[in-house]
């Protein structure tokens, strides 16, 4: 029997993925949380180069439902980042456990809250829709082919490569927690961009998506302490005219916190350049459509 093509193969690994993730996730498992997001956003991935191979209107509209299931993952994730942080950091700012307990219970609370926003989203119901509309593509689409499949991971990869350029540029050297989100974002989806050409040309360098990695995780991490920030701000709020103890504990946090994060921009300066040269090299590739390049 005659193999699907790879990016079939490539959504169906993707698919199960997140099927296998997502009731451990629904119950609020932490690790299966990140599992599915990831999951989902890999999924979201090859969705588009299957339908232009494949020349489907339906596998785009379908990009959309699995969006949604990345939204509903998202904010439970930064909340159990959050936590772990709290965990991490809590004690460096000498917090006592009254304050600590404060702050966790605030977390806590809110992830209950988008727990159940989760649960009304990504229902039984619809994990089976979506796992019924991605079983109706054709396992040998008509007119798809290994070279069209190339050149539009290509084609993606480059407008990904294209748009964290311009969002490094735009961060520049000034530390704006926006921005930098915004690059984080950028890079993530470029990275995913080059996981799928990767697999397509069944090549094994990965010195570029690692690179990215790197870079992510640099500015996730910036991204998750700010979120904490925000948390305590809003626990000294609450705070401010019943316990002014706990309020002024509340400030040594935020000022580890605030340390951490310009630690995390020192480092991301430094790859600035390196990373710009990277997008570059994946748009060139593009417009000059080598038989490989090195991801």
């Amino acid at each position: 029997m005659q193999r699907p093509p790879l990016p079939i193969r490539l959504m169906r690994q993707r698919l199960l993925a997140l099927l296998e993730a997502m009731p451990a996730a629904a119950s609020g498992d932490v690790t299966s949380v990140h599992r599915a997001r990831v999951a989902s956003r890999r999924l979201r991935e090859v969705l588009p180069v299957l339908a232009e191979a494949a020349g489907s209107k339906a596998l785009g509209r379908t990009g959309k439902q699995v969006r949604r299931i990345t939204r509903a993952l998202g904010p439970i994730r930064e909340l159990d980042v959050a936590l772990g942080h709290l965990d991490e950091l809590g004690p460096r700012a000498g917090m006592s456990a009254r304050a600590l307990g404060k702050v966790r219970r605030h977390l806590t609370e809110e992830r209950s809250v988008h727990r159940r926003a989760m649960l009304d989203v990504l229902t039984p119901a619809a994990l089976d829709r979506l796992k019924a509309r991605l079983g109706d593509v054709p396992a040998h689409p008509h007119g798809a082919d290994h070279a069209t499949e190339i050149r539009s991971a290509r084609r993606r990869a480059a407008r990904r490569a294209a748009a964290l350029r311009v969002a490094v540029r735009r961060a520049g050297s000034l530390y704006s927690s926006e921005r930098l989100h915004e690059a984080r974002i950028a890079a993530k989806k470029l990275r995913y961009a080059l996981e799928i050409e990767r697999e397509l040309l069944r090549s094994r360098a990965a010195g570029r998506s690692n690179r990215l990695k790197r870079l992510q995780d640099l500015l996730g991490n910036i991204h998750d302490l700010e979120i904490l920030i925000g948390r305590v701000r809003e626990v000294q709020a609450a705070l401010a005219s019943s316990d002014r103890r706990v309020a002024t504990e509340l400030d040594d946090l935020v000022r580890v916190l605030e340390e951490e994060c310009r630690s995390g921009h020192a480092a991301y300066l430094k790859q600035r350049a390196p990373i710009t040269d990277l997008c570059r090299l994946v748009i060139e590739a593009a417009r000059d459509n080598r038989a490989t390049v090195s991801t």
